[in-house]
């Protein structure tokens, strides 16, 4: 794995930050975290040992410690976090940045038993936890110095009627086009697997709000006859959405391809990036890969996806549920070409997404909460 390494110097007299997450892929907020931590050059714990990202965290920003709890309430929970807390005192640690909804709650409890601030990160719309883990993750946010969102949707949504809104900063997703472009260049290891034609794709998790079907069912209603779909990502509702495009007499023009490695070099064998969540979304890394690809996108209004997509301008909005909008919508850029849509989202992947832009606003961040 090549990664490339964005050092911030306006991080570098900060006192040391300690990142928190589940585990290291290289998807989503773990993802992300990994990018910040070895950009501005921070130590990591994480829940699981394991991921895309473990060995270059590793050699980039010092050894992954791991904080083995299992379960939210129990003896072993207490320990590890006590654990933790002597780690952070040991090491010096001046502020602790916890990603996700564990990391936040075990996280602020260490911290606070260490006796310093943290902040607490909210990257989706928070419609998919239990009641207890949501009171959990508010009871963290009630003490962290600083909250940080990836999307103006999330801070509206979960903070825009309470006091702690003052605390929110809305910190956008790293989006590397340098190594993006270099992993673009290389063949896709899977090529022989795709359908031929113009390709239609959706990077996601098959999980129930991502609302797979909604692509599946608008897949069924565009009879151009030189167009494929693609699916990358595999989960809970792979086999129901198979057997979808199954009843909808998709058959080999639908590819479920299940999870892929190498997503860059896919799109760059495709057309249109899909993108149709119903709830729960932040900001989409799929949606920021296909602008960095050069493809046009058709997303749903959810979450931040409006704040990524410019409707007409870089793809189409479109409500989420709607199969016939998303149909309309993808038959519209490939009969009027896909150039002039795809060069736009990339130019602002560029502008705003690069890995020192980001990580300067969190180095940002970190000293003003640090500042005596």
């Amino acid at each position: 794995m090549t990664v490339s390494k964005h050092k911030a110097t306006s991080g570098s007299d900060t006192r040391r930050v300690l990142h928190m997450v589940w585990n290291l892929i290289r998807g989503g907020t773990e993802g992300q975290c990994a990018r910040v931590a070895m950009a501005l050059g921070h130590r990591v714990v994480v829940s699981r040992r394991e991921g895309y990202f473990l060995e270059a965290v590793g050699a980039a920003c010092g050894s992954v410690y791991e904080m083995k709890i299992s379960r939210l309430v129990g003896f072993e929970t207490l320990h590890e976090v006590r654990r933790l807390a002597a780690f952070i005192r040991d090491e010096n640690f001046g502020l602790i940045h916890a990603w996700d909804a564990d990391a936040a709650i075990f996280g602020s409890w260490a911290a606070r038993i260490a006796g310093v601030p943290y902040i607490t990160s909210r990257r989706d719309l928070g419609q998919i936890y239990s009641s207890r883990k949501a009171l959990l993750m508010n009871q963290a946010d009630r003490g962290a110095s600083a909250i940080v969102t990836n999307a103006e949707a999330i801070r509206r949504h979960l903070f825009g009627k309470s006091r702690m809104v003052s605390r929110v900063r809305v910190i956008p997703n790293i989006l590397d086009v340098d190594e993006f472009d270099a992993q673009a260049a290389g063949k896709f290891s899977r090529s022989g697997e795709l359908p031929p034609g113009r390709r239609v794709v959706m990077v996601a998790r098959l999980d129930a709000e991502k609302d797979g079907g909604t692509f599946v069912r608008a897949a069924a209603k565009i009879n151009l006859p030189d167009v494929s779909f693609v699916v990358a990502g595999d989960g809970g509702e792979r086999e129901p959405l198979e057997k979808l495009a199954a009843g909808l007499n998709l058959g080999s023009r639908m590819k479920f391809l299940g999870d892929v490695t190498d997503v860059p070099a896919l799109l760059r064998e495709c057309s249109v990036g899909v993108l149709v969540p119903k709830s729960n979304e932040g900001l989409s890394n799929s949606i920021l890969e296909y602008m960095a690809a050069g493809l046009p996108v058709v997303a749903t209004d959810c979450g931040g996806n409006c704040e990524l997509v410019e409707n007409k301008t870089s793809g189409f909005v479109v409500p989420p549920g709607d199969a016939d909008a998303v149909a309309d919508s993808i038959v519209r850029i490939l009969n009027n070409g896909t150039g002039a849509m795809g060069k736009i989202g990339r130019r602002r992947v560029e502008s705003r997404h690069r890995p020192e832009i980001v990580a300067a606003e969190f180095a940002k961040l970190y000293g003003e909460v640090l500042r005596p």
